[in-house]
C-alpha cells in the first residue's frame, strides 16, 4: 500500500492544481478551500509514501500549492494589511 501512496499524492497534486487554477480564472471560490485540503490530504499522504519521483512530486507540489493558498495570504492578512 504504501508505493501507492505516492501516486495517490502526485493525483491529487494534479486535482488540486486545476481547482486552484479555475479559482484563478474567475470562477465559485469554493474549489479554493477544496483544492487546499486535497493538497493537505496529498502531502499528507506523500510523507507516508515510498522514496521515489512520486513522493518528490506529491510533497513539493502539495506543499507549493498550500503555501501559496494558505500561507502567504495567512501572513499578509495579519502582519502587512494594518487597515481594513
Amino acid at each position: 500500500m504504501k508505493s501507492k501512496l505516492g501516486g495517490f499524492s502526485t493525483i491529487l497534486f494534479l486535482i488540486g492544481l486545476v481547482s486552484y487554477i479555475v479559482v484563478f480564472l474567475g470562477n465559485d471560490n469554493f474549489l479554493l478551500v477544496g483544492g487546499v485540503i486535497i493538497s493537505a490530504i496529498g502531502f499528507i499522504l506523500a510523507l507516508f509514501a515510498e522514496q521515489g519521483v512520486y513522493k518528490k512530486i506529491g510533497l513539493i507540489g502539495n506543499g507549493i500549492i498550500i503555501f501559496i493558498a494558505f500561507v502567504i495570504p495567512f501572513i499578509v492578512t495579519n502582519f502587512l494589511w494594518n487597515r481594513p
